[in-house]
């Protein structure tokens, strides 16, 4: 969740910075996100089984603003995470909210062909999914189980 919320703060840093900087900044930024994903067990991206779990999101947008139901309840949610969570997601779908599928083909990421700009809104709506299921903290299945 830091990951991603912090992430909104780079474009508006790196202007300031020399280009040096930026590239020590970006890639100490990596550094933090793969230690993360290290310590996390290497959870692997399932991106068939995240498109499959929201399936029923469609990638063409059937209102204005679809964000504006989800930021509202958010706002009210007991954990507070979940209103920074979805600013952080609305925020990136309005920038890549029109990318057609396959736009995300050639990161490397196997599946990566299947996604389009409904990504966000994709894994807004899980996420919401998710912590509402009851007040819900940091997912641990991804730790190997201790004796």
């Amino acid at each position: 969740m830091h990951l991603v919320t912090s992430s909104l703060f780079l474009p508006s840093m790196l202007p300031y910075l020399t280009q040096k900087s930026q590239v020590v900044l970006l890639r100490a930024y990596f550094a933090l996100i793969l230690a993360w994903w290290i310590t996390r067990g290497f959870p692997g991206l399932d991106i068939q089984g995240f498109l499959s779990a929201t399936s029923q999101i469609s990638s063409e947008a059937k209102v204005n603003n679809e964000f504006l139901d989800i930021v509202q309840s958010a706002i009210t949610h007991p954990n507070d995470h979940m209103s920074k969570i979805q600013r952080a997601f609305a925020h990136f779908s309005s920038i890549y909210a029109t990318r057609p599928k396959g736009y995300f083909k050639d990161t490397g990421l196997k599946g990566a062909e299947a996604l389009d700009g409904s990504l966000f809104l994709r894994a807004t709506r899980l996420t919401e999914e998710y912590m509402n299921q009851g007040t819900r903290s940091f997912n641990l299945e991804a730790f190997p189980a201790r004796d």
